[in-house]
């Protein structure tokens, strides 16, 4: 995980100590972005997207993680998301037991699905929570870090006026 990333993640969330990037990459600024309803966190999703193309990265090294899971996301039931065709699981695996993906660019995927994998450019959306507690920080914590070189959080636009207070913003 590049050090841009590690040194927003600690000051962020509540680490019991802080992170140090193993990784000689500086990697790109973390993105915060907000949205207020469904429809703007398409808008914002969308807008995460191109602005990640645009900074050089190819559609197949970008991966959409959804904070919610698969099950309660409301990006999940899309086939595309604005321009972009979507690479979901299918619910089906192979005989050698891997995940069946829905042809597409853009790979959707929820945070937990995952979890052991990484992508160069992460967009992490649908954040949104309650409270800061211990499951939610390793959500967050795991998500953050599947980026190898950028990183850009969608959050509500509550718990994006939290993460900006801790980071000074």
């Amino acid at each position: 995980t590049p050090k841009a990333i590690l040194e927003t993640l600690n000051r962020l969330l509540p680490l019991p100590h802080p992170m140090e990037a193993g990784s000689p990459l500086t990697g790109y600024d973390v993105d915060i972005v907000s949205y207020t309803d469904t429809r703007d966190l398409i808008t914002k999703t969308v807008s995460a997207v191109t602005r990640c193309i645009g900074l050089g990265f190819k559609r197949p090294h970008i991966a959409l993680l959804t904070y919610r899971g698969r099950e309660h996301s409301r990006l999940a039931p899309y086939d595309t998301l604005g321009p972009y065709p979507l690479r979901a699981p299918t619910g089906q695996y192979d005989l050698l037991g891997n995940a069946v993906y829905a042809e597409g660019d853009i790979l959707i995927d929820s945070v937990l699905r995952f979890k052991g994998r990484a992508s160069p450019c992460v967009v992490f959306t649908e954040i949104d929570f309650e409270t800061l507690d211990d499951a939610v920080v390793r959500r967050l914590f795991v998500g953050a870090t599947r980026a190898s070189m950028k990183l850009t959080l969608v959050m509500s636009e509550r718990v994006a006026e939290v993460m900006r207070e801790r980071l000074g913003r």
